[in-house]
């Protein structure tokens, strides 16, 4: 079957694609970036595949769900797809992006991946459909990259305070520096890509924090 027809498939049979519940035991302790070049020999213990990237870079998990398969072999652990969701989009697309996200996580744990869903808002329009499909208790994954602005950083934390009573997460995995007030919930931290996979691998474990 090819990729196309998987996705028709996909959506006639997933139209609800909520994911399972990630037990805290299953925290990865490093991150690697989607497509990312793995030498050969190097382990990949410990380590899942994240999608904070550009969107261009990882749409194929999406439109080739099959031939994405082959890059995550290897890999127990994957994040799900961090597909935009930004104010300027209609609120319709955000939910598609949202619906994306979810399907991929939901299709990669039948296929027996231990997944943890990505989660991302924008207004709090979104909040009616950006936390659908999440479990409650269960770890989730987020970016504070990009958040500069007065205005953004009030906005990113209005929707975590939203993400926190709906959901409820048992811990947040922070790729980047978190924000002081994200401290008040059990956080473990990554360092984001800019430092280097070599220092993600070695500093991750030792920056994460559950307090």
């Amino acid at each position: 079957m090819n990729d196309f027809h998987s996705v028709a498939t996909a959506l006639f049979f997933c139209r609800d694609p909520s994911l399972r519940y990630t037990p805290l035991s299953a925290l990865p302790q490093w991150l690697v970036p989607y497509r990312h070049r793995i030498r050969p020999g190097q382990s990949v213990m410990g380590a899942a595949v994240h999608f904070f990237l550009f969107d261009a870079f990882f749409e194929s998990v999406w439109n080739h769900p099959n031939k994405a398969l082959r890059y995550l072999e290897g890999f127990q652990a994957v994040l799900t797809p961090d597909f935009s969701l930004n104010t300027e989009m209609p609120l319709v697309i955000q939910q598609w992006n949202t619906y994306r996200s979810r399907w991929c996580g939901a299709h990669w744990q039948t296929r027996g991946y231990t997944v943890i869903p990505t989660v991302a808002w924008s207004q709090p329009a979104s909040y009616d459909f950006c936390f659908a499909g999440l479990p409650r208790y269960s770890p989730v994954a987020l970016t504070t990259l990009g958040i500069r602005s007065r205005d953004a950083r009030a906005a990113f934390l209005h929707g975590f305070a939203a993400l926190i009573e709906r959901v409820q997460p048992g811990v947040v995995l922070c790729y980047s520096t978190p924000l002081p007030e994200m401290e008040r919930v059990p956080l473990q931290v990554y360092p984001d890509q800019w430092h280097g996979l070599k220092r993600a691998k070695q500093t991750a474990p030792n920056r994460a924090s559950h307090g």
